[in-house]
């Protein structure tokens, strides 16, 4: 075969994804997040959602809405943990976090919240749900670190120093968030004066 032709008749080799590319989420580091998470009363997690719904849209095509599943993320937070967990399983990375355990503490932390929140019928009941909520997100939190560590395993950053550095948006969130909780508290030891 003349070379002129076989030359012609190659058509370039279609390039292909690695599995890390595919499978990389919402890479942060761990000091990052749990500030972002703690100033925020909790508030960043929607945005953490939405971050990795919208990596897994844009790396797989998926016909996936990231911006309802942030929205509505306690009922995501499992099909979210399983993409991880099979994106380790097929990288071959080893971390340990029980995905669906950690997923279904969180739910119940959530509906914990809520019913905390929901059952206060007194002004003087504000103290409990108050410390009880405080507690709560902070529990969340400590699951969702795992979760954190497992990503950036899975993105093979385990450390998260991709995402290290704190943005101008992310101090202006915290701020913001400072100033929410500042105001919620004065609130309450207004109404237990």
């Amino acid at each position: 075969m003349n070379p002129a032709t076989e030359a012609g008749n190659r058509q370039p080799k279609a390039t292909s994804r690695s599995d890390d590319e595919r499978i990389k989420l919402y890479v942060v580091s761990v000091t990052k997040f749990v500030l972002l998470y703690a100033l925020t009363a909790g508030g960043y997690i929607f945005y953490w959602s939405y971050r990795n719904w919208a990596s897994c849209k844009a790396l797989t095509g998926s016909p996936i809405a990231p911006l309802l599943r942030a929205a509505l993320w306690p009922f995501f937070i499992l099909p979210l943990f399983d993409k991880v967990q099979n994106g380790l399983d097929k990288t071959g990375r080893s971390y340990f976090w029980q995905p669906q355990t950690r997923g279904l503490l969180i739910m119940l932390l959530v509906m914990l919240s809520v019913l905390v929140t929901t059952s206060v019928t007194r002004p003087s009941d504000l103290a409990f749900v108050f410390i009880a909520n405080t507690a709560l997100i902070a529990s969340c939190c400590a699951m969702f670190v795992e979760a954190q560590r497992a990503i950036n395993t899975l993105a093979g950053d385990p450390l998260g120093s991709h995402n290290n550095a704190f943005s101008c948006s992310n101090i202006v969130w915290m701020v913001m968030g400072v100033l929410y909780m500042t105001v919620i508290t004065y609130v309450f030891f207004m109404l237990e004066g």
